[in-house]
């Protein structure tokens, strides 16, 4: 989700500011030359070197035996992307993928949405908000419940923890759930402004207890663990792939497209990929896996690239005149956590978010030990999880995620907007990404259907009474936030379901937190709507293998940068098995 917005010059003033104030090297160029690659093999080929993408790249890179290819179209994380008071700069950059939504009607006033997905090595876990949160333990025994076997609470646990090194002791200590020692850095931001402490006492207020969500309960109010050391951002590429770069196995290449997965069709035997570069994209040339290649870009790059390649919806192969190596319900399925934020606090500015000290931020960001407002996220790490009426109350399962943002570039005299951010959990609405054409550099076309389940409206709608009980907290009245009235829905909505009146604040105030997943759904061969098996292999095609967001038959509890990665560590788990099973018959 989105972090503290600044006008952008001011922004950019800061990072040359803050950059030129620490030492600072360019990421160290290890990339393998584009022209090198054509005709050569590998046993794994990795399409993207997203969240999921870095951590398979060292996983399978451990086995010194295999060669390992990952590509990536982005680049090189840039340094502005391990400062997280810089949150919500990347959005406009090259680290974005600027995809957007079809127009629909009910959303974003009739035109399109923004679709941030993370471009470069690292993915989206560059430039997200860095919550560590994996989700309610329901959430995976759901999954296995729907066939999916070893992939209950029970059997994804030890996936998270093998990758965690919590540096929280209080947190550390609870060792049923954590661990430290692994290649990812968790914790707590070493800065939490005044907002953040008002945030969490007037919840402790209204009845929510402290709770560690990653653990035995997930009802609550936390100040989130993220991923981060020292106050800088630890991405997927940061934790997984920069501390095993040089090793011999395993080349890395960037600014590169791939344009379509070759296979067999006789055998339906995936046995490499075509590739243009990114500047040059003329000339097409083809590497090859002689054991597998695994797509990992993620919930819009992996159903678009698995389309153009023969494997997807029949209507859609068929009017493209896409040779069909197997009809499965690619790019479906797709779902996302969206908000309307109706309601806001209106606070004062505090000073740690005013331009004017921007110089002695950057001084307090510049020490050895980061300090100051530029080595957190303000008010995004509060995050808070309740039950609606409409959630079961017999169980720690809740149905609102809580976020909140200050918007510092409001102009309203010397106040900021709070803004009160709420999600359904595990919406029902449905909506698709799909393809128009045959063109590698064309944009896939992302058709989100938020809030077209009136389930997802009515418990939406409910949690605007958990910011009414906010407003009245004697925090936040010591505090002086007063709450804008007029941006909740009218008691007569409540009363009536006015659609209309939904409709209008939707259609102005909708936008997405961007987790997109689900749209190559994990499930059993009898599962039609299925596009991989519980061993993440596409059903139907041998030596192919999808390992990211997209394999999530339903959306998590939660953010979904901490389950991707866990799914990748599983994948990799059950790659080495086969693999070495299979080597020793």
């Amino acid at each position: 989700m989105n972090g503290t917005c600044m006008a952008v010059s001011p922004l950019q003033t800061l990072i040359t500011l803050v950059t030129s104030l620490i030492n600072t090297q360019t990421p160290e160029d290890l990339n393998s030359p584009l022209q090198l690659l054509n005709g050569a093999t590998f046993d794994f080929i990795i399409v993207g070197g997203g969240s999921a993408g870095c951590v398979l790249a060292n996983r399978l890179s451990e086995i010194q035996n295999w060669s390992i290819l990952l590509l990536e179209a982005g680049g090189e994380e840039p340094f502005e992307a391990d400062v997280p008071g810089f949150l919500g700069y990347s959005y406009d950059t090259r680290m974005n993928w600027q995809f957007e939504t079809v127009p629909e009607e009910i959303i974003c006033g009739g035109k399109s949405c923004p679709v941030v997905r993370g471009k470069g090595l690292g993915g989206s876990s560059d430039i997200n908000a860095m919550l560590y949160v994996r989700g309610n333990k329901l959430d995976y025994d759901n999954w296995a419940h729907l066939g999916n076997t070893g992939w209950d609470f029970k059997n994804v646990l030890p996936y998270f923890k093998k990758s965690e090194n919590n540096l929280d002791p209080d947190i550390s200590k609870d060792t049923k759930y954590h661990s430290t020692g692994g290649y990812l850095s968790v914790g707590r931001f070493p800065y939490q402004d005044t907002a953040v402490q008002n945030l969490s006492a007037a919840f402790n207020e209204i009845g929510f207890k402290y709770v560690d969500f990653n653990a035995e309960k997930q009802t609550g109010i936390m100040i989130s663990q993220v991923t981060q050391e020292n106050g800088e951002r630890f991405s997927s590429n940061r934790a997984f792939l920069k501390p095993i770069r040089k090793r011999q196995n395993i080349k890395v290449v960037t600014n590169i497209r791939i344009t379509k997965i070759l296979i067999e069709p006789k055998t339906k035997t995936a046995y490499g990929i075509e590739y243009v570069g990114e500047k040059n994209q003329k000339i097409h040339n083809k590497v090859y896996a002689s054991k597998e290649v695994i797509l990992s870009s993620g919930a819009v790059g992996s159903p678009v690239l698995l389309m153009r390649s023969g494997i997807g919806p029949k209507d859609v192969l068929d009017v493209l005149g896409i040779k069909a190596i197997k009809y499965l319900d690619v790019g479906r399925n797709l779902q996302d956590h969206a908000t309307v934020p109706g309601s806001y606090y209106m606070i004062r500015k505090y000073e740690d978010t005013q331009v004017t000290n921007l110089l002695m931020n950057s001084i307090l960001y510049s020490r050895p030990k980061r300090q100051g407002p530029w080595s957190a996220t303000g008010t995004t790490q509060v995050v808070a999880f309740a039950k609606t009426k409409y959630a079961s109350q017999n169980i720690d399962y809740p149905d609102i995620g809580i976020y909140f943002l200050i918007d510092a570039a409001s102009k309203e005299n010397e106040l900021n907007k709070l803004n009160f951010i709420p999600t359904v959990l595990r919406p029902k609405s449905r909506g698709k990404i799909t393809i128009n054409s045959t063109d590698p550099f064309s944009p896939p076309l992302i058709y989100p259907n938020y809030f077209s389940h009136p389930y997802d409206i009515k418990v939406h709608l409910e949690s605007y009474k958990i910011a009414e009980e906010l407003a009245n907290t004697t925090s936040f009245k010591l505090a002086n936030y007063k709450l804008n009235v007029s941006a909740l829905p009218t008691e007569e909505y409540f009363k009536t379901g006015n659609n209309s009146e939904w409709r209008d604040l939707a259609n102005f105030r909708l936008f997405s937190i961007f987790h997109l997943s689900g749209t190559c759904k994990m499930g059993p061969s009898n599962d039609t709507s299925a596009v991989v098996d519980p061993t993440l292999k596409v059903h139907g095609v041998k030596q192919l293998r999808v390992i990211d967001a997209s394999i999530m038959p339903h959306l998590v509890s939660g953010n979904i940068n901490a389950p991707t990665m866990m799914i990748a560590e599983k994948g990799a788990d059950m790659i080495k098995k086969f693999w070495i099973k299979t080597f020793k018959k």
